[in-house]
This record gives C-alpha cells, structure tokens and sequence, in this order.
C-alpha cells in the first residue's frame, strides 16, 4: 500500500492529463465556492432462461428521518431508504402486503420492509445486458446504458402468492425488444423468493436498432382491466422522425395504450398518439389518467378514451428539444393541439412528469381524490385538485429530488421511488393525531394511531458522524444558502471569529444548543439539551417555542420546506468542514479533492459547478478477487482478478459537494474520471490503490 505525504492509507496517483499540481487554498476555495454557489417476436407465451437464482443479499439498516414538508393542507414527515447498487434510471415499486417491492433498473430486487430495513432477493429480469455489455462501445457509440431500463412493475395476488409483471427493454442480440414478462413470488417467513421460470407475454413490434435507442421515451405503466388483461402504455422510443410514423401506425406499437391478453398475449390498440407516458391510473369512477411527458414543454395528464389520438408527434402544446418547433410538426398552428383529443392539464415548461396515483383518502382525507404526479425535472409532487374530469387547481410540492415512481401504501403513506438513490414514505405529521386537532376538526383524527412521535432529540440521538443527507445529494440546491442569506445572514456569521446577534453556526451540526464559547444564550436555550440536526434545526426555524418552549427567538418567516434547505445548507456546511479538518484528501487536483470516509467517496469541488451544467464523474472500482463479488453481480465463466465493476458516480449540478458509496467487497484499485458535457470529454482520470479499510 502507497502512503501519502503526511504518512496515512492513500491512493498511488497517476493523473493521466497532466502532472499534479497541490493546490494550497483548495479546501478554502470548495467552502467559498460551496456558500457562494450552493448560499429522462412472438406474442404467445414462451419460456425464458435465466441464471440460477443468488443467495439473498442480508437486510440493511433501518431508515432515516428528513426534514418535515409543508404542503397547503397537511405536514408531512418524511423517511428516506437508500437501496445498495441502485445507481441508473428507471425501475419501479408496488406494495406487497404492508412491505414495498422494488425492482431496480437492470432487474435487481429489493423488499422494503415496513421498518424500514432492506433486503435484496435472489433472482433478477431477464434482460440479457451482459450480451449488450458484450458489444464493443465503438460499435455501441450511439447507445445510452441508462435507457435500457425496467419500466413499471405490476402484482396481481394468487392463492400461492402473486404473479408479478415487468415490463422491460431485452437485448435479442441484435436489436433491442420492448417486452411484458411474468413470473410467480411466493411469501416466506422474512422474505420473498422469486421464481426463475420467466416466461414472455407479450413483444412490442417494432424491435429497435442500437443505433438512436430511445428508450428513456419507454412509457410501459402497467393497470389490470380484468382478471385476464392488462393495460399498458408504450412509449413512442424517439421515433418521431421516422417515415412511418409508429404511434398512427396501427401494425407498430409504439405511442398507444394497449389491452393484452395475459396468458396468450393477444392485444388490441385502445388509444394512440402518446409519446412517453410513464403514468397510468384509474379513479373511482373508471376514467383512465395518464402522464405524457411532452418535449421541451407540453407534458400532459390526458384523460385517456377507446379510439382516441392524442396527436403526438404532430401536435403538442411544447417545442422540441433546443427551442425548434415538434418534429415533423405539419400543422401552422403551432401549440394549439387542433384536429386530436386535447390533455385535461398541461405544464408548460414541462417538469417531466413520471408515475401518477389516485389518493384515497386514508391517511390524507383532505386530499380524497385528488391525483399524485410525480415528476423528474422539477423534483417534486404535483396534487392535482379535481371534480369529475374537470381540473380545479395544481398545488407544487418541492421535495428536491427526482421521482420516478409512487404508490399507496396499506396504511396510506405515499411511497416514492427517488431515482438512482431509494426510496422516500411520507405520512402525516404527528401534529393532526393531538387531541386539540381531534377536537377542532374530525377529519384530521384518521389513521392517527398508526402514526408514531417523533422521538425526542437528545445528546446520544444527534446521529452518525456522516449525516444521511449529505448522501442525498438532490437535496443539494442553491435554495437553502440564498434563503439563509435573506433570512439568517444579517444576525449570524459563519465565520468562527465573530458572533454578531446571534452566535457563528461554525461547526453548527451536531452541537448542544446554546453551548457556544463567546455568545450569551437565553436560558431557556442553554438549559434545552437539543442537538443541532437538519430534523432539530428544520423544526426550530419553522417554530422555535416548539422546540425550546421560552427561547426568545421569534418564528422567521419560513415555510417547512424553507426551513429544511436551510438546514440542510448549514449541516452539509458542518459536514464539509469536518471532513477537510479530519480527512486528507486519498486524491487531489486542480478540479476537486475526493475524501475517504465511511466507505464513500466525497468529491469537493472548487469552484462550485454552474446550476446550469450537468458535471458528472464515474468510478470503474476492480475488486480483490471476483469470488468475493455476490453471485448476482460475477460475470459467468470469470474468475480472475482484471474484472471491471463499473458503478455511476454523482453529478455535479450546482452544487460543490457530490458522494458514491463504494461497493462492500475488498477492492484492489479504482480509477475516477470527471465527464464535462460542454467539451464533450473525460478529462481528469487517476488510478492507484485504494486505502485497505475501503470495500469492507
């Protein structure tokens, strides 16, 4: 193992673009930069072979607890679950009982349990991406691995368990099929097992070349219509310049709404005219709602109908990608829709809208009806306040992270899938389950005892050294340092040397209220015993009394969401600070350092990435030995020690800081390359050991 220079575990570097070059004020830049920045065949049934299925992978831990978020008419509390391997996008969840399933990207599972702790059943989709990976990238050069993805997952409950459906990209060796496969899941006691006998439903025509794959426009929601059918959407794949025009084409499926029969895999067009509608659900009174995520602008809720053209690609109330009017747009009335079925609501831009639910009111009776959207782009829930068909208002609820997929749980609490990171449950605040709220209105007294208190904050409660949000990054927004610095920087330094009204917040995570050397603090705030945490911190900025009844401080002006990026600001603040006083650095350069803790990998950047570009960086991580890989993840008919894991790292957006958890297993090197769009390559690219305790 090679040491660094002050003597401690580090990687032997190999900068391959220039020399090293140590930069003295590196950490002071990315702590300036951070304030300054931060302040998308056959159709009968046949069998599909697939590998003999893994060993389970153990459960993890338990979730964490995130700032509270205020929407119009409830609080919500909210706990996050971060799922191991889960790095590319797409995938899907549905409840099974009262626990969650999950089926990642390239058709890994995982069951969430109602605690919160995880575990990663053997098995996996057959999608044979190992046959893609084959490819040589040369002749894969116009191919984007995130777009060949899972799309939807649906359970229908048999007397032995359930039958489950995916709808998935498959690699034919040749070209590319969007395809419906079942197979069975049986309950155990403390899991699930998956059966390996796959078989194929259904096949959508046409299969798609390699070159131009779009299958980030994939659709693939899936709804039961009987006990023999199922409706699912197919999205039109980036075909719109095609001659033949597949979504009016009634021999291709591509852009309908398809009914298919689940055990022959007859099917009929129901609708048609859809570009990439990753949303689909049914309300009380049968009416069919689907997203349609537009191009630039334009995505749609559309109230779907049997025969119904929804005109893409040639109307829309967007423009394509780059400001031109829609592909093979014929109509000069640009943005009216005229001649097709026009959407019920459309956002213009468009925030990327993903899954949509109807909510039943059993944990948000206030909201009884009302449809959930999700959407990418925007990081955040639409509620869509309706009557009938006809839509009264839509409420924007910013959570700061992207949403590909929601569900109902059996207790009513929203379950999100947050893309390439977990999963998000939100449930009603404990503070409608008093009896003051009982008493004042009934409806909010619903559910109440399935709802838990928040523990209480105490020394022994603050948390671990590394907080789980500095793991999260989309909730890395320049949000929080522009709202404290309207609304904390006049009274509150951060600079340690000086308190001014209120005390410096140096070093603020983790440390007892009112103990702060130089500042005089209200009694009522050095007798609190509360810990700073982003949950503490979020709660005192929305309602200090709350926290510490007598404090002298008067409620800022704040939402809950408000007050959660700013808490969150000042943590990662902490956090960062810590790090670059404990940590030296396993690699540094002219661009960032990247920091070794808890088995993750923290790049700081200095100066901070513009909001606006998309930075990105990757890891290729070689392990030990192939034999300490899982089962699910060692290439067939290797076992040498030259394999390459590839893992997707963070992306840089805005932001200064960006995390990647190391895999579990022993790793012998790693190599980290930084992609920056605007030059269109890699540039930045180190490999070297790796520090013995890292990947254990």
């Amino acid at each position: 193992m090679n040491r660094n220079r002050k003597g401690r575990p580090g990687l032997a570097l190999n900068n391959r673009r220039r020399g090293l070059s140590p930069v003295v004020g590196l950490i002071a830049l990315a702590l300036l930069g951070f304030i300054t920045a931060a302040c998308a065949a056959d159709p009968t049934a046949t069998p599909i072979p697939t590998p003999p299925p893994a060993t389970a992978t153990p459960a993890t831990a338990p979730p964490k607890a995130e700032p509270p978020l205020t929407t119009h008419l409830y609080a919500l509390e909210s706990e996050h679950v971060r799922l191991e391997g889960f790095t590319w996008s797409g995938g899907a969840i549905e409840s099974i009982g009262e626990d969650l399933l999950v089926v990642m990207p390239k058709g890994r599972f995982a069951l969430v349990a109602k605690d919160g702790t995880v575990e990663y059943p053997a098995g996996r989709v057959p999608m044979n991406y190992a046959g893609l990976e084959s490819i040589p990238v040369s002749e894969r050069v116009d191919f984007e691995p995130a777009a060949f993805r899972v799309a939807d997952i649906l359970l229908q409950e048999t007397a032995g368990g359930y039958t489950l459906f995916v709808t998935h990209h498959y690699f034919t060796g040749e070209c590319i099929r969007f395809r419906l496969s079942s197979t069975t899941i049986r309950r155990e006691a403390g899991g699930i097992t998956v059966a390996p006998d796959w078989r194929t439903v259904f096949d959508a025509e046409p299969c798609l070349p390699l070159l131009g794959f779009g299958g980030a426009q994939a659709g693939g929601k899936m709804l039961t219509d009987g006990a023999d059918h199922l409706l699912v959407t197919i999205g039109n794949h980036a075909t719109d310049a095609w001659p033949a025009r597949p979504t009016f084409d009634a021999d291709r499926h591509l852009g309908k709404l398809l009914r298919i029969a689940t055990a022959t895999g007859e099917v009929e067009a129901v609708a048609m005219g859809l570009r990439n509608s990753q949303g689909l659900a049914r309300d009380g009174a049968g009416n069919l709602w689907a997203t349609d995520r537009g191009p630039e602008g334009g995505d749609e809720l559309n109230l779907l109908a049997p025969g119904g053209n929804y005109g893409w690609p040639l109307v829309s109330y967007g423009i394509e990608s780059g400001g031109k009017v829609p592909p093979i747009i014929e109509d000069a009335a640009v943005g009216q829709h005229a001649g097709y079925r026009r959407p019920v609501f459309s956002w213009v831009p468009g925030p990327a809208v993903s899954a949509i639910a109807v909510n039943d009111g059993r944990q948000f009776p206030l909201w009884k009806d009302d449809l959930l959207v999700a959407s990418l782009g925007a990081k955040s829930l639409y509620r869509v306040r309706r009557h009938g068909t006809a839509v009264q208002y839509v409420e924007q609820i910013e959570l700061g992270y992207r949403v590909r997929d929601l569900t109902f749980m059996p207790d009513g609490r929203i379950a999100l899938l947050r893309n390439a990171v977990g999963v998000q449950f939100l449930s009603r605040s404990e503070q409608y389950c008093t009896e003051a709220a009982r008493a004042r209105r009934d409806v909010y007294a619903v559910n109440c005892a399935a709802l838990a208190p928040a523990p209480a904050v105490s020394r022994a409660d603050a948390g671990p050294a590394v907080p789980s949000f500095i793991r999260d990054l989309s909730r890395y927004t320049t949000s929080g340092a522009q709202l404290f610095d309207q609304h904390c920087s006049s009274c509150h330094h951060q600079d340690a040397a000086e308190h001014d009204d209120g005390p410096h917040l140096v070093g603020l995570l983790e440390r007892p209220a009112g103990q702060v050397a130089g500042y005089r603090f209200s009694p009522a705030l050095a007798a609190s015993g509360v810990v700073w945490t982003p949950y503490t911190l979020t709660r005192f900025l929305t309602d200090p009394a709350q926290v510490v009844p007598g404090t002298t401080m008067a409620a800022p002006d704040l939402r809950g969401v408000e007050a959660g990026a700013i808490a969150n600001y000042l943590s990662s603040l902490s956090y960062l600070e810590r790090l670059v006083k404990d940590r030296e650095p396993i690699i540094r350069d002219d661009d960032f350092d990247v920091y070794l803790q808890d088995n993750t990998l923290t790049y700081v950047k200095a100066p901070c990435a513009p909001a606006y570009l998309e930075t990105r960086f990757f890891l290729r991580v070689y392990p030990v030995a192939v034999a300490d890989l899982p089962d699910d993840r060692r290439p067939a008919g290797f076992d040498n020690r030259d394999f390459e894991f590839g893992d997707r790292g963070g992306i840089f957006d805005g932001k200064c800081m960006a995390t990647v958890a190391l895999p579990e297993y022993a790793i012998d090197r790693v190599e980290t390359s930084q992609y920056v769009p605007v030059d269109g390559d890699y540039n930045n690219l180190w490999e070297g050991e790796i520090p013995g305790e890292a990947g254990k």
